[in-house]
């Protein structure tokens, strides 16, 4: 089989992964790639969001199924219009992400079919919005950008001067662009947060294990919010009997909600939770796999991974064995100096990945690393996503630690905390 995969990060790296280790004779391209893709498969020079020049690539190079990773080209309709091409995608139609593409048309789409979510108002004025924040007292709030804001345009605010201030960072400073003419405040919900990623074909769905991130850029969660600078899972917080709530009041009526709305889904659908002492809540949808979640949760997953992507984008996975293993995973992002902020790319890693890829138990996946002749350099805020499996976290830990810790990575950082409170846990 013939497959290309859509994207250039570490979540791209990871498909990429997942699929060559499935049976069969696969031919993986991945465009545009990174400097860990082009080691799987080919890397092509390709516009993904310019849907014409990759439908004339899959037609000319006979691609049997498009796997798209970032949300842009979803929101803007790649499937539909590679569908309508007779073109087999992973991925769902511009209808279905709407899930992602509006925060505004995910909370309705959460209200009108009962799935627990924060309580919220939309605005499109700074005045009506700080007046709101004035009217809230004391009250935390978390600012959202309705539209795509790269991961970003959520902040999450202590008081009600953060909350003035993030109003007049979407409408005064535009900081999101057009992603932020209209803007949802929400109410801080408190708990722990989880990611739970699903395959789903209409009414079908396959669940990967839970998973907690960790968004803060420093260790003790302090500094700002990033895309993702660890993650472990599964994570020991989902009990069985939170698990049967998760998938009873969030899960199945939120496919039975995309149904009833005449929306057809094939693709993944990631739900980003809230567990609070009041019961679990929906703080977002994404419509593609997380990142760094998949390069914890993909190796954890025992079955033919790219068998469950093809029978996803041709109408079922009734017959896909594609299961959790008993293992646990962990981890750690290195990302370039200064990210989220300003950061300097062209950094020669070469030696340091080659030393990474030389240790045991663990995997070496790029995100932002490109390959100039025999170098591999920093092309991004996060650079590399090491992982490690194993019977328990504590373990997990070390290996990851143990590798990372031997290099002096230049023009790079990482939190030194990423699953330390389940040291104990097993």
């Amino acid at each position: 089989m013939k497959v290309l995969v859509l994207g250039s990060g570490g979540r791209e790296h990871a498909l990429c992964w997942a699929i060559s280790g499935s049976p069969g004779k696969n031919s993986i391209f991945c465009a545009p790639g990174n400097a860990g893709t082009s080691r799987i498969g080919k890397n092509v020079d390709l516009s993904i969001n310019d849907f014409k020049e990759v439908k004339d690539f899959c037609l000319t190079n006979k691609i049997n199924l498009v796997v798209v990773g970032p949300e842009d080209p979803i929101v803007g309709g790649i499937a539909d219009f590679l569908r309508k091409n007779g073109i087999a995608i992973f991925g769902p139609g511009k209808s279905g992400a709407q899930l992602e593409g509006s925060k505004i048309f995910a909370k309705e789409f959460c209200v009108r079919h009962g799935i627990p979510t924060a309580e919220y108002e939309v605005f499109t004025s700074a005045s009506k919005a700080h007046r709101y924040i004035d009217s809230r007292a004391d009250e935390t709030s978390v600012v959202k950008a309705d539209g795509l804001a790269a991961g970003k345009g959520v902040i999450v605010c202590d008081d009600p001067f953060d909350a003035h201030a993030a109003i007049d960072t979407c409408f005064v400073d535009r900081k999101f662009g057009a992603a932020g003419d209209s803007i949802i405040i929400e109410e801080r919900l408190h708990g722990f947060e989880t990611t739970l990623l699903t395959i789903v074909a209409g009414s079908e769905f396959i669940r990967f294990p839970y998973s907690q991130d960790h968004k803060r850029a420093f260790d003790l969660d302090r500094g700002p919010n990033t895309g993702g600078m660890g993650v472990f899972a599964p994570t020991p917080k989902i009990t069985p009997e939170m698990d049967h709530v998760i998938t009873e009041e969030i899960v199945k009526p939120t496919i039975a909600g995309l149904i009833n709305d005449g929306v057809e889904y094939f693709g993944c659908l990631y739900f980003g939770l809230m567990v609070t002492d009041e019961g679990p809540a929906v703080l977002e949808f994404n419509v593609r796999f997380g990142d760094p979640e998949s390069q914890a949760v993909f190796p954890l997953m025992e079955g033919n991974f790219l068998e469950a992507l093809n029978a996803c984008a041709n109408g079922s996975i009734s017959d896909v064995s594609l299961m959790p293993s008993d293992k646990k995973s962990l981890t750690v992002i290195l990302a370039s100096e200064g990210y989220p902020g300003k950061y300097k790319k062209g950094i020669d890693i070469t030696d340091d990945i080659n030393a990474l890829e030389k240790e045991k138990d663990i995997i070496v996946f790029h995100a932002g690393t490109s390959q100039n002749k025999k170098k591999i350099l920093t092309s991004g805020g996060r650079v590399l996503a090491v992982t490690a499996l194993a019977d328990d976290f504590a373990t997990c830990r070390d290996i990851v630690y143990s590798a990372i810790n031997k290099r002096n990575f230049k023009g790079l950082f990482y939190r030194t905390d990423i699953g330390s409170e389940l040291v104990t846990a097993g």
